[in-house]
């Protein structure tokens, strides 16, 4: 199968809920203010749930509770709020998504710590709208589900491949498959009629040099995932891993990264992420 048609399966299962496409529309929209968005919200019950407990998280920090959306849309802005629902309805929608080939948890906890570090990234070096980059950052990896999930006896190949050699896992996937998870997870959010900057950072992560568009925000991807290695599935501690991480030169002059600042942006990501993790999951069993 192309990674098009992996793609495609994919989003027979997973698909956006309405809420969000309606609200992507109502955004650009002068017609409509913030109290009609909250509307539209106020009748998904799961939907406000996992957006006020994720709004009332380390993510965001904010001093007093967030007790309802419209109260979320003031302090957050309409924009904000539009990419964390797209964040949390991917999160529980692929949780469905399951394979034997991984463990979910690990999946979701590397895409989570590396969504967090693009917003962390974005925020420092004024890159982008944070939140943006958290979905971003979360998306990166998403097509890796759907070949674990579609083409299990290749990806069985690739992960033993990558355990043997010194090869990254998206060359070895082209050796066996001839395209790459950034391909298929392109392609699926291409599917999903998300933003051009998504189809960019989901599939050039690993080569912001091919990107013409978006190229600060494909190498601050490129970066939050060097910098979440550590975390990431299948990863080999006996390989070798420079501090920080080298980068390909296209993201190195967007994103200068320093041991100071390496080191300070972990030491945020690893107490935001277990948090972020435990909202995004909580009450959804993962590897079931």
């Amino acid at each position: 199968m192309t990674a098009e048609q992996l793609a495609r399966k994919a989003n027979q299962l997973v698909s956006l809920p309405r809420a969000y496409h309606r609200i992507t529309e109502m955004l650009d929209d002068p017609r409509y203010g913030a109290a009609d968005i909250g509307k539209v919200i106020a009748h998904e019950p799961a939907l406000t749930a996992r957006l006020l407990r994720v709004v009332n998280s380390a993510y965001y920090g904010l001093p007093s509770k967030v007790n309802t959306i419209p109260m979320a849309i003031t302090i957050l802005g309409t924009r904000a709020l539009n990419d964390m629902i797209l964040a949390t309805e991917v999160a529980s929608s692929f949780a469905k998504l399951k394979s034997d080939l991984v463990d979910m948890a690990d999946f979701w906890h590397h895409s989570i710590y590396c969504g967090i570090m693009a917003r962390l990234l974005s925020k420092r070096l004024k890159i982008g709208e944070p939140d943006q980059l958290f979905v971003a950052g979360l998306l990166h990896d998403i097509g890796k589900l759907v070949i674990y999930r579609y083409a299990p006896e290749q990806a069985e190949q690739i992960m033993a491949r990558f355990a043997e050699g010194p090869l990254q896992m998206y060359q070895v996937e082209r050796e066996v498959l001839g395209y790459d998870h950034a391909d298929v997870g392109r392609a699926l959010v291409k599917n999903w009629r998300l933003a051009d900057l998504y189809q960019d950072t989901t599939g050039l992560h690993h080569e912001p040099q091919r990107a013409r568009h978006h190229i600060p925000m494909v190498s601050v991807v490129h970066a939050a995932n060097a910098l979440t290695k550590k975390v990431e599935p299948g990863y080999k501690l006996d390989r070798p891993a420079e501090d920080p991480p080298e980068l390909r030169p296209t993201a190195a002059q967007c994103v200068p990264l320093t041991p100071v600042m390496v080191e300070d942006l972990r030491l945020e990501a690893d107490v935001q992420s277990i948090e972020v993790f435990s909202t995004l999951f909580s009450g959804i069993p993962l590897n079931d």
